[in-house]
């Protein structure tokens, strides 16, 4: 969920409706910066690995008939 928020009054108030909030949980808000800092610490991850040379290595053929 993801949802903007603006500090008023001493406290963190949701500029739109949130559906599914419970009263009494605590929430997290994150700001841009901080998103785009989570964002650049993991953009080195992939969803898949296009290139397949991990899967045809010589040297762990062994391990293919496991």
């Amino acid at each position: 969920m993801s949802i903007r928020v603006a500090y008023r009054d001493g406290a963190f108030r949701p500029l739109e409706e949130v559906a599914g909030a419970k009263p009494g949980e605590t929430y997290t808000a994150f700001t841009e910066e901080e998103l785009l800092e989570f964002i650049e610490s993991v953009c080195w991850l992939k969803a898949a690995e296009t290139s397949f040379e991990f899967w045809n290595n010589p040297a762990d053929a062994v391990y293919d008939t496991l």
